[in-house]
């Protein structure tokens, strides 16, 4: 949620396992990478529906279909489309998926061109109907085994809702050679339970990472433990009277970025996202000045649930980035926001006992609260001035750096 955090366009990360077969081949160069001669199918798994794309490279796709595509990088969608019947037709003929044993007819989507640093890859897209969800599928695969003898062809499950699958390239589920063209797809393990129990787990390893989410609830746990009296900072009583004050706090906070998570990932609402991160930088400077100037007196709470609107916004963003199809939407926001939950208490588990352990030290409100405090407040400027203006300032990376290891 922050520049040191920096946001991955996930839909745009392509071949990554590509360069890897490559190495993994023995070949000197990534220019002939080609030469290897694979190709690839990634499938989706969304409900009824079963999408397929199919991908050959430029080179293997001119000696398996005796096309004459340019190879020197300047294939554009337009040049595939005289060839798209030929396409469909020849990957028909080599491809069959058998959803529980029956095969199923692939409804053609069109053909794209896709571009790497060392080859164009061919994409001939398709879809597939079944009545409900297969265990198992079963995959004949011969395409340009009968032009390239090495040829070798993978089959990747990009995404799959129920299995916790996103934007997977690099994890290889079946593989096809000359002397093995068919292979039976393992598809039990998915179900709701664990596409549920992947989202908890993703809300809950989001928290922590979210750097600026984790300092602005530091800001607000580092005076639960104290109250002021006479402007001064005090001491609470007991446990109990720290709790009160904790989970007041954390509920405010709760309410207001479970609102606007789910007003968000539905796209009943949206914002900048310049803007969503520039206020929730703000939003740590302004809870740490208070702890060194009282500003909010009893509206301390009003003040946390106006700015964990904005956090929640932020949270948003992480699922809007994911392929998540909308038959799974309402549980997969269920589910991260149950895992921000966790993960919030857990770190509320962690820093209250401790931060209760030292206030009656005289050196917590006397130095460690303003000290901190400080140092959130800097942080949290320079981070507002990198998103506000959207520039890199020097110390940026350092900062970012020294943050994640802290």
């Amino acid at each position: 949620m922050n520049n040191g955090r920096n946001i991955m366009n996930k839909r745009r990360r392509r071949r990554l396992h590509a360069v890897l077969f490559t190495f993994l081949f023995g070949v000197a160069t990534a220019a002939s990478a080609h030469d290897v001669g694979q190709s690839h199918i990634f499938l989706t798994m969304n409900g009824n529906e079963i999408t397929i794309r199919v991908e050959m490279n430029v080179p293997d796709t001119n000696l398996g279909l005796g096309l004459a595509l340019a190879e020197d990088f300047s294939v554009v969608d337009a040049d595939l489309k005289p060839h798209q019947p030929a396409l469909v037709r020849y990957v028909r003929e080599h491809l069959t998926l058998a959803p529980d044993g029956v095969p199923a007819a692939l409804t053609p989507g069109g053909v794209t061109v896709f571009n790497t640093s060392f080859v164009q890859f061919v994409q001939v897209h398709f879809t597939l109907m079944v009545e409900e969800r297969p265990s198992f599928m079963d995959v004949e695969y011969t395409v340009l085994f009968d032009v390239i003898p090495d040829h070798v062809g993978y089959l990747v499950i990009e995404n799959n809702w129920l299995t916790h699958t996103f934007d997977n390239e690099a994890e290889i589920a079946l593989t096809f050679t000359a002397g093995k063209t068919e292979s039976s797809l393992d598809l039990s393990s998915s179900s709701v339970l664990t596409g549920m129990l992947g989202m908890i787990e993703m809300g809950m390893h989001h928290i922590w990472i979210g750097i600026d989410h984790v300092l602005f609830l530091m800001a607000l746990l580092l005076p639960s433990v104290m109250q002021r009296k006479d402007r001064h900072w005090q001491p609470v009583p007991d446990l109990k009277t720290a709790l009160i004050q904790v989970v007041k706090i954390v509920t405010a906070f709760t309410i207001a970025h479970t609102i606007t998570l789910s007003l968000a990932t539905l796209e009943l609402v949206t914002l900048p996202s310049r803007l969503v991160e520039s206020i929730i930088a703000v939003s740590i400077a302004v809870v740490a000045l208070d702890i060194i100037f009282p500003m909010f007196r009893n509206w301390t709470y009003s003040v946390v649930l106006a700015f964990g609107l904005f956090h929640g916004f932020g949270f948003a963003s992480v699922l809007a980035e994911m392929p998540i199809p909308s038959s799974y939407m309402a549980l997969s926001l269920l589910g991260f926001n149950i895992g921000v939950e966790v993960g919030q208490l857990a770190i509320v588990c962690v820093a209250v006992p401790v931060l209760f352990a030292l206030r009656n030290w005289w050196f917590y409100p006397r130095v460690s609260m303003p000290a901190g405090a400080a140092l959130l407040i800097i942080i949290s400027l320079y981070w507002f001035v990198e998103r506000a203006f959207e520039v890199d300032l020097p110390a940026g990376a350092l900062l970012n750096y020294v943050i994640g290891l802290v």
